[in-house]
């Protein structure tokens, strides 16, 4: 994107340098500024002087137009005179000719099928088959001395063979294939801008409305010198300079698109080559997208252009106020507001031009503005839109490229290392992590040398583990992973080089890991349980892979009673949530008052509200996904009208001045607990209840594996992290807030996902956790 952005202020600032200092055939006097005017001869604008128009507006401010340039140099601010300019003269030229450049662009088609582009193509046709050729001979020499090596082999050529008939069929057909794509997109082209009115868009009014020729050759250019108006002329100079720059460019846009179309037209048989290939395959589907990209944006240039033709003609769905034209107002203060100081008029598509309405007032102004806009919107978007698909194939390119090296490591050594899981949204990849110094005192204090055979023999496992930072004893020691990015990559780099030692940047790193990885394989056979573990998450098989997997599922916990999840949180015993869930829920449904203000909001029966709150205070010994279903199936009562009259409580009990209150006090007495005690019983258990999807992580037990010193060091590492660590700006993300609000989002639909009864949701659970 930045680059666009210079190469578009680069064309701004060129572009916007054309026609602003005449060009003369011989040595004439230079005009720079305004005064430089009143230094050279000068001529009466030979059509007449001042606008006819002007006239009126002039009298009526007092002003004056003369021919007369004595008079005039008396007093340049009360008259007017205008000149033959010659600065005017070449810029209305230069419209006219931009105006001609975008008619032509549009109007005059292109042949595709020229015998010029064929006999390019013919060249490359015939490469191409040599090449194909050459491979196929290559393969087979390739399978003849594999026959011999290993005879008892079976090979099938027939699969082979189709492949190179294919390839073969392809270059032959390739600029049949590629000319039908680039016809039909022309052929959408041209419905767009026929049938939407894109071929009626462009129009500099100065001479006549529609592209001439003698426009070109006939206009002369004329410039009013009053002091006060020039403002004025230098702003219709920048507005006429700014279209032509908006004709030229999407002129540009669309010869581009055309010219690059006829070059991968010429390249197209070389993708029969380069598919066969795994290593170069990519290059071809790059290819491909980049012709699609440019294919597709004839189209969709040409949606949008006929759609603006139709905005333009039905009128543009912004307010304006044109009411203040010379045709409805008498008073020029009202329309005539930026003067017209040029005889080269301009407007937007619901103007009628003339002298007095040239861009003379704000809303007239601001119509031409957002229409040249507009037009930049039709060159730039279709390109934009198309460029970010293509970055979207081109992320599932590298996605394929990934799982085809996979196949070919599987294929090599029949067996792959356990897939690393991905830098997941709860993990910061932040370069400066607050727990940073941390790890690297611990690997400070455990560094082990680990270069030859004997300093790796002579190394315990644990050193090992500890020297390769893969070692995680702990949930903190993970904690401390997922929060340190400098941490991640060393783990991954480790774990990727012990799996694959070939993948190593030097041969000194590839020989250490081979040894490392040969060390391993020695203690894991002596049974070395660390040594196995290690081996495991590093060179585990497929089989070994989905047994790995269907272990994890057999351990991911179950939901709890919602009794049980809440005593947790405000360390109460079970039996005694459950007694005031009972107690409160059936003070409630007798209470009158209360009832009738659920019955208003929700338009549910008394008597039904009272069996769903009875119903309730029997059910908080359930999981929170199974209340709603237990109370509607006690009460036939459908599940939306269980879950209305919970949400109803809910909402009262928030409430400071509800009834609730009181009744709150009068149970907390009897039960004898605290009103405050209460009050978080309750505002816990029922949106765990009305919503267990959103309170997924309150039904999740503590692991007895687990101690309470650890988990609340790693809460506090997460919630450190997620205050004061970088924030992973992404395309998504740009603030602390949207990374947090992220975050949950991820956490919470995967363990819903985890503790869900539907295997194959558990299974999209594991995925989303690298697993």
């Amino acid at each position: 994107m930045k680059k666009i952005l210079v190469i578009f202020v680069f064309v701004f600032a060129y572009f916007l340098s054309f026609n602003l200092t005449p060009v003369y055939a011989e040595n004439a006097p230079t005009i720079t500024t305004t005064s430089d005017y009143y230094s050279i001869p000068l001529q009466s604008c030979r059509k007449g002087g001042c606008p006819t128009d002007l006239q009126a507006i002039y009298a009526a401010r007092k002003e004056i137009c003369t021919e007369d340039f004595d008079l005039f140099r008396s007093d340049p601010i009360t008259y007017h005179y205008w000149i033959e300019d010659p600065k005017i003269t070449a810029q209305g030229k230069a419209d006219e000719r931009a105006r001609q450049f975008i008619y032509w662009v549009l109007n005059n088609k292109t042949i595709d099928d020229h015998p010029t582009l064929r006999a390019i193509w013919n060249v490359n046709r015939n490469l191409s088959y040599f090449f194909v050729i050459l491979a196929a001979a290559l393969m087979g020499l390739g399978i003849i001395i594999g026959q011999r090596t290993r005879f008892q082999i079976n090979i099938s050529v027939w699969p082979t063979l189709l492949k190179i008939g294919g390839a073969l069929l392809y270059i032959t057909f390739s600029a049949a294939i590629i000319l039908l794509l680039i016809q039909l997109s022309e052929l959408v082209m041209k419905f767009f801008i026929e049938n939407l009115g894109g071929k009626d868009l462009f129009n500099i009014y100065f001479s006549a409305s529609t592209s001439q020729e003698k426009n070109y050759l006939d206009f002369i250019g004329c410039r009013d010198l009053n002091y006060r108006v020039q403002e004025g002329a230098n702003t219709e100079l920048f507005m006429l300079n700014l279209t032509n720059i908006t004709y030229y460019m999407m002129g540009t846009m669309l010869l581009l698109r055309k010219i690059l179309l006829w070059f991968m037209l010429f390249v197209s048989p070389f993708l029969a080559v380069l598919f066969p290939f795994v290593l170069i395959r990519n290059i071809g589907i790059v290819w491909i997208g980049v012709f699609f990209q440019w294919l597709f944006y004839g189209p969709l240039f040409a949606l949008f252009l006929g759609a603006l033709a139709q905005i333009w003609k039905n009128g543009m769905p912004f307010v304006f106020d044109f009411q203040r034209g010379p045709s409805t107002s008498t008073d020029p203060n009202t329309f005539y507001i930026y003067p017209t100081a040029i005889n080269i008029l301009y407007g937007g598509p619901a103007q009628k031009l003339g002298a007095t309405n040239s861009g003379n007032y704000i809303d007239t102004f601001m119509e031409y503005a957002i229409t040249i806009i507009m037009l930049w919107a039709v060159t730039f978007f279709p390109w934009w839109l198309l460029r970010i698909f293509r970055d979207y194939c081109c992320d599932g390119i590298y996605a394929m490229k990934n799982i085809m090296l996979s196949l070919y490591d599987q294929m090599r050594g029949n067996a792959t290392p356990m897939p690393l899981p991905p830098a997941s949204p709860m993990s910061a990849p932040a370069s400066t992590s607050l727990y940073s110094h941390v790890t690297e005192q611990q690997v400070v204090n455990t560094v082990t040398r680990m270069e030859t055979v004997e300093e790796i023999h002579k190394t315990r496992t644990e050193d090992i583990t500890r020297n390769l930072n893969i070692s995680a004893n702990k949930l903190t020691d993970i904690a401390r992973f997922e929060t340190n990015k400098q941490t991640q990559e060393s783990v991954r780099k480790n774990i990727e080089y012990l799996s694959n030692p070939m993948k190593a940047d030097t041969p000194s790193d590839r020989q250490k890991y081979m040894n490392i990885r040969s060390e391993l394989l020695d203690r894991a056979m002596k049974n070395d349980n660390v040594a196995k573990q290690i081996l495991s998450a590093t060179t585990s098989s497929r089989i070994d892979q989905i047994q790995n997997r269907q272990d994890i599922l057999k351990s991911t916990p179950v939901a709890v009673p919602v009794a049980q999840a809440v005593s947790i949180h405000v360390n109460l015993p079970q039996d005694k949530i459950q007694a005031l869930s009972t107690s409160f829920m059936q003070a409630v449904a007798h209470n009158s008052i209360i009832t009738n203000i659920i019955n208003q909001t929700t338009s549910v029966p008394v008597n039904q509200i009272q069996t769903i709150l009875t119903s309730y205070g029997q059910q908080v010994n359930k999981p929170a996904n199974q209340i709603i279903r237990s109370i509607s199936k006690e009460t036939s009562i459908p599940l939306d009208k269980v879950n209305k009259i919970l949400t109803a409580v809910s909402i009262e009990l928030s409430k400071a001045d509800s009834p609730l209150k009181q009744l709150i006090q009068t149970i907390s007495k009897d039960q004898n607990i605290s009103a405050e005690d209460l009050t978080k019983v309750l505002t816990t258990q029922i949106p765990i209840a009305v919503e267990p999807e959103k309170h997924v992580e309150q039904n999740i037990p503590m692991p007895s594996t687990i101690s309470i010193e650890d988990y609340e060091e790693v809460k506090k590492m997460w919630t450190e992290q997620y205050e004061k660590g970088e924030v992973p700006v992404t395309e998504n993300i740009q603030s602390r807030a949207e990374w947090v609000e992220q975050d949950v989002v991820f956490i919470t639909n995967t363990l819903n996902k985890l503790l869900s009864s539907d295997d194959e949701l558990r299974q999209q659970g594991l995925d989303e956790m690298g697993y």
